[in-house]
């Protein structure tokens, strides 16, 4: 009997001989399997019960995916489900009052429909409702129910940037026979799983799984009816309603845009990489229940305007834009004013990325756990652009290993200081001091649509003095975060398994992307390649990082931030491929507005030979070295030369073997530090080729009423050069220059 892994191998033999895994051919099953080693496609076949979820195949085609190559995990529904599904959508009339569906939700009309068998009724259906349903029920990489383990994780599907949330059945479910069973989106039932196929993993359900099929906005108008209908008529007496309808990017004559790298997007051995075809737009709504805003003292709508006019009546007082822009704040009734108090409430709720409650930040879960690159306790915090002119959301996750609690706008003083070294801030250690605990987030209770996701809150979400000063920290944007169409098409978080399966079987482990793809980017040079290494084995935060091949020369629009005095970082791996390259700053993306930043900077330079860097090996604190400082005198010459080691925040993904916190010792100040060195963290890393650092580009202010584009030219003809952004850092200056504390390692 040939082995699964045999099988396998001689599988993709056979698909390397075809060009590529996208090629559809049957596998010819009596040469290479045995009688209980079958493709998932056969395995349907097999089954009469399963007969309706292979016909949805069919009709959308991917019965031919699940007949050939690949590793893939099918949710197959049993007909009794799919046909309750089905009646449920024929017979919809919500379309009678929602702009967002279409009679029988698009199944053609039949005078004798009750009276039609199940596979009639299937033929019923449009090709495109069931390539819907196919997608959502696909994976392009296994999963066995062990790995889905019960903990509100989701899992991308071939619908790209749709995922399924993963539970267990409890003591409440409504059918008793479920109690135990895995939830997928908290309705059907895992009723036979871990069905081994040779191409991937079979797991029979009890119905169809259940996706919103209505946009977001469509989608908390139906909430609003539950538990949200304060929050929901601000959102449509502010016109936010009609933003949260538009599912993807489109051209000025209504048509979807369209991308087409035609045969330039491989990569550096000539192997072609995915890219997406369509620009999706996702957007994330935090928002109040009813309860939360009762409260609060608001019981209705007219409650919450009063209090948006206590809230945000007198925000220039913090609210730098304001002033800058010389804006007139609004207590009328015109709500759909930008500046009106309750359009802004209601715009800082709003994100334009749209993130399942386990991918809001680089979340330790079954779905990254392979990956995870997070050291020393290193708890996960990123910072969003809001619908909010210019403002940040911070998302701060506390206890990631345990209780992965999420919380908004989380204030801690003197957050990225310490004065115990190799120590990062943690709450009454008398030098950090929580003083806003911050926006819970609830993570049971979160809804997917079409084009986004809710997030119910439990508390007041606003952008206030609190939201202001917990900004004045060191802010490290990473590049998926703030290049969101990385996000919004299912790329931030996706796994090589996953993106190779969308290439048609091919290389996962690099996304391409057409120059005009990102809202974010402007590409000068059109020969510009525009690449995104996916979460994997990488010296990167998040263990991902967008990069720039060739002869590159682009500019990426920088976050905002309240207006002051920053320091500018970006990080990026010393290399022989790094390049010579100028950066420039404009207040727009015009050529003319650019002005030249310092002279070029060589990122191929060594920093063992090149004395501008002044780069110096940390030397551990031993007995044979009693007086070593672990690095401290070294990384300030480095910083007054432009440069700083790699935080130690994060490893090389897979190889982090220090995910508890630091131990501190008050007899020995270098207790910490110690662990860090030797360790494998991006700041212990040595080695040309191998280590992490950061470039200082520029100090300077930046105004958060105005607009910032770093770009970034590659000096050399050489087309085999590349540029890594994974993350940038914009400091405020006093937190640079402290002179009781210092800046932590993380």
């Amino acid at each position: 009997m040939i082995t699964k892994n045999i099988a396998k191998y001689l599988i993709c033999a056979i698909g390397f001989a075809c060009g590529s895994l996208s090629c559809t051919e049957e596998p010819d099953g009596s040469n290479l399997f045995s009688s209980d080693q079958k493709t998932i496609a056969e395995m349907l076949r097999s089954r009469s019960e399963l007969s309706g979820f292979y016909r949805i195949l069919e009709k959308g085609g991917f019965d031919m995916f699940m007949g050939t190559y690949g590793e893939y995990t099918c949710f197959a529904p049993v007909n009794d489900g799919i046909g309750a599904y089905i009646d449920s959508l024929y017979n919809d009339e919500s379309y009678l009052i929602s702009k967002a569906k279409v009679k029988h939700n698009g199944i053609a009309e039949a005078a004798n429909w009750n009276s039609l068998d199940l596979m009639s009724k299937i033929d019923l259906m449009s090709d495109s409702l069931c390539d819907d349903i196919a997608r959502f029920h696909l994976s392009g990489e296994e999963h066995m129910q062990v790995d889905l383990d019960g903990t509100a994780t989701t899992w991308t599907t071939m619908k790209t940037g749709r995922s399924i949330r993963v539970g267990t059945f409890g003591e409440d479910a409504a059918n008793p026979d479920f109690v135990g069973l895995t939830s997928l989106n908290d309705v059907s039932a895992i009723i036979d799983g871990d069905i081994e196929a040779i191409n991937g993993i079979l797991h029979v359900c009890s119905s169809i799984i259940p996706r919103s099929d209505r946009t977001t906005d469509d989608q908390l108008r139906v909430e609003g009816e539950k538990d949200m209908s304060i929050f929901y008529a601000a959102l449509e007496a502010t016109g936010y309603t009609d933003t949260l309808m538009i599912e993807k990017k489109y051209n000025a004559d209504g048509t979807a845009k369209t991308y087409d790298l035609g045969t330039n997007h491989n990569d550096r051995d000539g192997n072609p990489l995915y890219y997406p075809k369509e620009c999706m737009i996702k957007w994330t709504v935090f928002a109040e229940t009813d309860d939360v805003f009762r409260a609060a003292g608001i019981n209705n709508f007219d409650d919450l305007k009063q209090k948006c006019i206590e809230w945000y009546g007198g925000c220039a007082d913090w609210y730098d834009y304001i002033n800058e822009k010389n804006i007139q704040i609004s207590t009328g009734d015109d709500y759909t004013n930008p500046f009106n108090v309750v359009n802004m409430f209601v715009a800082y709720h709003i994100l334009r990325a749209g993130m399942p409650i386990d991918r809001i930040v680089y979340e330790k879960n079954a779905q990254t756990n392979a990956s995870w690159n997070f050291c020393f306790g290193y708890e996960p915090q990123e910072y969003f652009e809001t619908m909010l002119p210019n403002t940040i959301l911070k998302v701060w996750q506390t206890n990631p290993k345990t209780t992965k609690n999420l919380w908004l706008n989380r204030y801690m003083t003197n957050n990225t200081l310490t004065s115990k070294l190799g120590l990062f801030g943690m709450p009454n250690d008398g030098d950090h001091e929580l003083v806003f605990e911050g926006v819970p987030v609830d993570r049971n209770s979160s809804v997917e649509t079409l084009n986004g996701y809710i997030h119910r809150i439990k508390g007041i979400l606003k952008y206030d003095q609190n939201a202001r000063n917990g900004l004045n920290e060191r802010l490290r944007f990473d590049s998926s975060t703030f290049l969101y169409e990385l996000i919004n098409n299912g790329l931030r978080g996706a796994t090589p398994a996953e993106v190779s399966t969308l290439n048609g079987g091919g290389d996962g482990n690099r996304v391409a992307f057409e120059n005009t793809f990102f809202d974010n980017i402007v590409c000068y040079n059109p020969g510009t390649l525009l690449r995104f290494n996916v979460m994997g084995a990488w010296r990167a935060h998040n263990s991902d990082q967008f990069q720039g091949w060739d002869v590159y020369d682009f500019a990426i629009k920088l976050p905002h931030v309240p207006t002051g005095e920053y320091e500018l970082r970006i990080i990026y791996p010393p290399m022989g491929r790094g390049g010579l390259m100028q950066f420039y700053l404009g207040n727009s993306s015009k050529q003319s507005d650019m002005v030249a930043i310092g002279i070029p900077f060589d990122a191929c330079a060594n920093p063992y030979e090149d004395a501008t860097i002044g780069y110096e090996d940390i030397i551990e604190r031993n007995d044979d070295n009693p007086d070593s400082d672990c690095g401290v005198e070294s990384d300030q010459r480095m910083h007054v030369r432009g440069y700083m080691r790699a935080p130690a925040s994060f490893s090389r993904g897979t190889y982090n073997t220090v995910t508890d916190p630091l131990s501190y010792s008050d007899d020995d100040i270098y207790s910490a530090a110690k662990q860090i060195i030797g360790s494998t963290s991006c700041r212990s890393e040595t080695g040309y080729g191998t280590m992490m650092l950061r470039r200082i580009i520029t100090t300077q202010r930046f105004e958060q009423g105005k607009d910032y584009w770093l770009r970034i030219k590659n000096l050399v003809n050489d087309t085999n050069l590349g540029w890594s952004f994974d993350f940038v850092e914009l400091v405020p200056l006093d937190i640079v220059n402290s002179q009781t504390m210092t800046e932590d390692w993380y």
